[in-house]
């Protein structure tokens, strides 16, 4: 086991070295998780990690790698894994357990509790008032509903700038040995910690919700897990929908996934980017 880290590290090393993705020699750093899962990473500056990571990401099918990009060393995210909240100690485990769940189901889940959190004060309806209250949280998660204001919103402006590209210290470009990036939730829930998550109490956004809600973006978007730094996620996205009942839709489930971006008609103005960004903080 020891020697295919060590293949691991000195094949990154090598290979991006080669290809000049980052400057001067290449340093990679390993960590294995308490579960057992290797991952390895060596940094990189903002400014050029996010060509780093297109060009590997190209490559998982020869490599088996996926590449990620964090403010975290391999060594400072197995220790940041750590904990006994729900979120923490991930395991391939974890993940068998994640892949099973179905994502429109998962995605009802959500949405279903998003409703509850905010319509729990008027039911059961006491007045007319009460009932209109419930009508106005519904349609908050109606595609129609929201696809109609999607259209009367402005156009969205420019490209907002990735995580990746903004100025300020060197990142890590990381490594873990997976099928896609929307399994890291569940290797390493770390990544993304969203305890504030505004959903219903009776229901926490848990690393499997994470796996299902990635995995159904990727498998219908080409949504690419990029960057993740704890409170913050960044997906790169190849085929962002272009129909306006499909924004809606997609605008419904980042609302119900991550409430912090507002309102479902305001995350249509991401959706129909290459940028998708969550953050729960």
């Amino acid at each position: 086991m020891m020697e295919e880290r060590a293949a691991a590290a000195g094949m990154l090393a090598a290979e991006s070295e080669a290809a000049g993705l980052v400057p001067g020699p290449v340093a990679v750093e390993s960590a294995v998780s308490a579960s057992g899962i290797a991952v390895h990473g060596f940094r990189a500056e903002r400014r050029s990690v996010r060509a780093a990571w297109t060009w590997w990401r190209d490559r998982h099918d020869m490599t088996g790698l996926v590449p990620f990009v964090t403010t975290l060393a391999p060594r400072a995210l197995v220790e940041h894994d750590r904990g006994d909240e729900p979120w923490s100690g991930g395991s391939r485990d974890l993940l068998d357990s994640a892949l099973r769940a179905v994502p429109s189901e998962v995605m009802a889940e959500l949405r279903a509790s998003r409703l509850r959190e905010m319509t729990d004060l008027y039911v059961p309806p006491q007045d007319d008032a009460d009932r209109k209250e419930i009508e106005e949280c519904e349609l908050l998660f109606d595609p129609e509903a929201v696809a109609a204001e999607i259209a009367a919103r402005p156009e969205p402006g420019p490209e907002s700038t990735a995580r990746t590209g903004l100025e300020g210290e060197p990142v890590w470009l990381n490594f873990v040995e997976a099928k896609a990036g929307y399994e890291l939730p569940a290797l390493f829930p770390g990544l993304v910690r969203t305890p504030n998550w505004s959903g219903h109490q009776d229901r926490q956004l848990l690393p499997a919700d994470h796996v299902a809600v990635l995995r159904h973006w990727h498998e219908r978007y080409g949504a690419e897990f990029c960057f993740a730094d704890s409170s913050t996620l960044e997906l790169a996205v190849s085929r962002p929908p272009l129909n306006l009942l499909e924004i809606a839709r997609a605008a419904v489930e980042q609302y119900a996934y991550c409430p912090d971006l507002g309102d479902a008609a305001i995350a249509g103005d991401q959706v129909r980017r290459s940028v998708w960004t969550f953050w729960w903080d």
